[in-house]
């Protein structure tokens, strides 16, 4: 039993450790549905904000490989081409649509400090 045990844990240690990134797809026109060519390399799923524009993807990796991405907007079809790698993930531009990876915020959005409220004692 602890021989199974040990081998199990060298194997896991020995694996490289794949470090996917997710990513953001905003299109500038309303999605209508969306299509992976390989849905065991890469996952698709739309997403509807509280306003409803359904302009939103979220591109989740799930293997290495090369696929495509057929998105049916309000402009027409589009198709994109995605290799994932175990170190990065790229997306070929297309026109109409913004790429942001999901664990990196883009430079050139700032995020405001939360606003002072003062406690009910009156402190500051």
């Amino acid at each position: 039993m602890k021989k199974i045990l040990l081998t199990i844990l060298f194997i896991n240690f020995m694996l490289p450790a794949l470090a996917f990134e997710d990513y953001m797809i905003v299109s500038n026109s309303i999605v209508k549905s969306i299509a992976v060519e390989n849905d065991k390399i890469l996952d698709a799923k739309p997403v509807y904000t509280i306003d409803n524009e359904k302009k939103i993807i979220i591109l989740t990796p799930l293997s290495e490989g090369k696929t495509k991405l057929l998105i049916n907007t309000a402009d027409g079809e589009k198709i994109i081409d995605v290799k994932i790698t175990d170190k990065k993930t790229t997306i070929k531009p297309e026109e109409g649509f913004e790429y942001f990876e999901m664990d990196i915020p883009p430079e050139e959005i700032e995020i405001p400090e939360p606003p002072f409220i003062p406690d009910k004692e009156g402190g500051k």
